[in-house]
């Protein structure tokens, strides 16, 4: 198992570009359009259908969201989610990993 970090709303499980069922919500091109990652676009890909974006370190993680991004982001409620997982893969498009949604498992959610 591997520890994976990602942001998202600890009460919808929803991420910045998209939410739990896939669907495309690009709050971080608007709403959070403060946010450094806030340029990048990751454009629907059914490859990546069932899986979450994630880091495999909070170092990594903090390079895709500064502290203050971060820091702003819970002030709107969002959170950083600890997951454990086994399958994942690096997705080279968008230079990130991955995690299973059905496979991998939340631990824990935590402020910074």
């Amino acid at each position: 198992m591997n520890t994976f970090y990602r942001i998202a709303n600890p009460t919808t499980n929803n991420g910045l570009w998209y939410d739990m069922q896939g669907g495309f919500t690009g709050l971080i091109h608007g709403r959070y359009d403060f946010c450094a990652a806030s340029e990048l676009y990751m454009p629907f890909d059914p490859e990546l259908t069932g899986f979450l974006s994630a880091a495999d370190s909070l170092e990594h993680l903090l390079t895709w969201f500064p502290m203050a991004d971060i820091q702003r982001l819970q002030a709107e409620g969002y959170r950083v989610q600890v997951y454990e997982a086994a399958d994942f893969k690096h997705y080279a498009p968008f230079q990130h990993n991955v995690i299973n949604q059905q496979t991998s498992r939340l631990v824990s959610t935590i402020a910074l």
